[in-house]
């Protein structure tokens, strides 16, 4: 369904029967510019003339919005085709626009990359080589992708650090809008919109009509009215409600609605995956998705684009975006933990490398000893040989003050004793003991094998750590008590390193060790990839929460896990739960320990007296 305001319809120019009525010869200058004009009327037949590439009816109705409005937001389903719409969107923006400067951005350095890529491909392709020629000189560095084309560019950038306030654009393409924190949008990226694309013509033209008016040749009303060609494109999947996407989609909606100009700047869609094509709808993906019922709030997200309020999960979305550590406040997420700290680590593994296989997880909790809370700020998760999940066991042991932790028992005796007899844990002389701790205990016995515990706990000889074997009264007990830390605030989430200038070059001038970092799939990674993968983590870790849903058997046996659909899901990209199950054993793991710190001093009490006999 489509809809525009009454006060915004207008007749529309038929450039194509204006064009079919011409008769005689056209001079060369006349020709250039009819042919502009019916290729820039004739979007889809353009874009398949330049580039070979077919557009869907959605897809040129949109192309269209794009250019005749100054702001606009496309929500869009899975499968949608967001990037490439948003790819399709650059190439002629700066082909119709002559000097056009484009920044393409994102919450990571990847996701704006991803449309610089979807424009390479393009451009690449057979049947692009008319749009080849459009473009010039290409350069790509750890942290800036650049394109010339038409006396204009095409740039990816990351948002962080100060290099970002150095850029001046006209049009701004942001992917995934949904994870751009609201003020970097704001304080960062709106200004960016504020210097018009020809400044200097336009201060020219103003000294010129001031010279007549000052002569009495002009009269003040008469003043060129300059046309703001700014643009700004916002791409993204559905959010919850309680989000900034939500917030923004309303405000647009409502300035479409109720602007009382009538002049139309903004352009906001929705577009589920029923409304796509019937040959671009890939029908097994869709009816796997549907098996978890068509209602159900993360289909209606992803595949729909409908926004829903997350309550509907064990662990509220809302509540947990309520622990969420704010733009500017500490900690953020570290790449190197503070010597002053305290740090709590829990352990998910997995060592299978099989694509479609569970992730090997950690989760770094500081600790709050005043408050008697935890902040997530350093997470871990991936596939691989069991050599790179001990190598960066190491690197965390050896930047990271590890107090306490805990392993998930299926796999924790085979992961320990291959650390333990590493050639990098020998070298530093590091070798990891466990404690015995039985957390279905309860009451006095709970206490007493808590008192033992900490007998035994020895920091110092890295005696600091306990398997923990996943009971259904164990895995009932830990979930409860994490969402009883969210529910009241014990437990928090890191602020974004990358959303702040101060927190990026704090980062950055601490020399995080990114060489024990690097995995063999991350060889070619910066410490930019680093800085974003740890912020995209925690929302990761947020994510992942608010997927577990809660369901018992007959019987009474509880169970936290996924929904069905998305357990039956074989793909490499399917969803998973590991970073939720280390929070939670993390987060468990800091209840031990501060139970453990805790302990009420017991007197000693003799019974007799001792005698020495000669």
């Amino acid at each position: 369904m489509m809809e525009c305001p009454q006060k915004y319809i207008k007749e529309i120019k038929d450039i194509n029967k204006e064009l079919s009525e011409l008769k005689g010869f056209l001079n060369d200058k006349e020709a250039k510019i009819t042919l502009a004009k019916f290729l820039r009327s004739n979007i889809g037949f353009t874009t398949e003339l330049i580039s070979g590439v077919k557009l869907a009816p959605y897809q040129e109705i949109h192309l269209k919005a794009f250019f005749n409005r100054n702001f606009n937001m496309s929500v869009f389903g899975r499968g949608c085709g967001k990037s490439f719409m948003a790819a399709v969107f650059c190439f002629l923006q700066c082909v119709f626009e002559p000097n056009t400067k484009i920044l393409i951005a994102g919450p990571t350095f990847r996701t704006a990359r991803f449309i610089f890529n979807n424009l390479e491909k393009i451009v690449n392709s057979p049947g692009a080589e008319l749009l080849e020629q459009c473009f010039g000189a290409k350069a790509k560095r750890n942290d800036q992708f650049e394109w010339q084309i038409n006396g204009g560019s095409i740039v990816a950038i990351p948002l962080n650090g100060e290099k970002i306030r150095g850029f001046r654009a006209n049009v701004l393409v942001l992917d995934e809008f949904l994870l751009l924190p609201e003020e970097i949008i704001k304080n960062v990226l709106m200004p960016f919109l504020v210097a018009p694309q020809n400044i200097k013509e336009r201060m020219e033209i103003r000294e010129m009509e001031d010279k007549l008016i000052s002569e009495g040749l002009m009269k003040e009303e008469d003043k060129m009215i300059f046309e703001n060609t700014s643009k700004m494109l916002a791409f993204s999947s559905a959010s919850f409600t309680f989000e900034n996407l939500y917030k923004t989609y309303n405000e647009w909606t409502e300035k479409i609605i109720n602007n009382e100009k009538g002049e139309a700047t903004y352009f906001v869609s929705q577009l589920s995956y029923e409304a796509l094509p019937e040959e671009m709808i890939d029908k097994t993906i869709i009816e796997e998705a549907q098996n978890g019922g068509s209602s159900h709030s993360g289909f209606l997200r992803e595949y729909c684009a409908r926004f829903t309020d997350g309550s509907d999960s064990y662990f509220n979305a809302k509540k947990m975006e309520d622990c969420t550590l704010k733009f500017n406040e500490k900690p953020h997420t570290l790449l190197k933990g503070d010597p002053s700290k305290k740090y709590i680590l829990g352990i998910d593994p997995n060592m299978s490398d099989s694509p479609n296989a569970d992730y090997f997880a950690m989760s770094i909790l500081e600790v709050d000893e005043e408050k008697k809370q935890g902040i997530l700020v350093h997470t871990y998760a991936g596939l691989g040989n069991l050599k790179n999940h001990v190598a960066y066991l190491y690197y965390i042991m050896t930047n990271f003050n590890i107090v306490f932790m805990i392993v998930d028992n299926a796999g924790a005796d085979v992961f320990l004793s291959a650390c333990n007899q590493s050639e990098l844990f020998k070298k530093q002389k590091i070798e990891i003991k466990t404690i015995e701790i039985d957390s279905d205990l309860e009451g006095v016995d709970y206490e007493l094998m808590i008192r033992n515990a900490r007998k035994k706990y020895n920091l110092q000889d890295k005696r600091i750590a306990f398997n923990q074997i996943f009971t259904s009264n164990f895995i009932r007990k830990a979930n409860e008590y994490l969402q009883a830390c969210i529910d009241y605030k014990k437990i928090w989430f890191a602020s974004k390193t990358g959303a702040n200038e101060e927190f990026f070059n704090e980062a950055a001038n601490k020399g995080a060790p990114i060489d024990l970092m690097k995995t063999e799939d991350k060889k070619d990674w910066t410490l930019l990839d680093f800085i974003e993968n740890q912020d995209d983590f925690i929302y990761q870790t947020k994510k992942q929460c608010a997927l577990v849903e809660h369901s018992s058997t007959s019987r009474g046996t509880q169970s936290f896990d996924l929904p069905q659909h998305l357990k039956r899901s074989t793909s490499a990209n399917k969803a998973r739960k590991d970073n939720y199950s280390a929070l939670m054993l993390a987060n468990w793991a800091l209840k031990c320990y501060f139970d453990m710190m805790n302990l009420p001093e017991i007197a000693e009490s003799a019974t007799f007296s001792p005698i020495l006999i000669k």
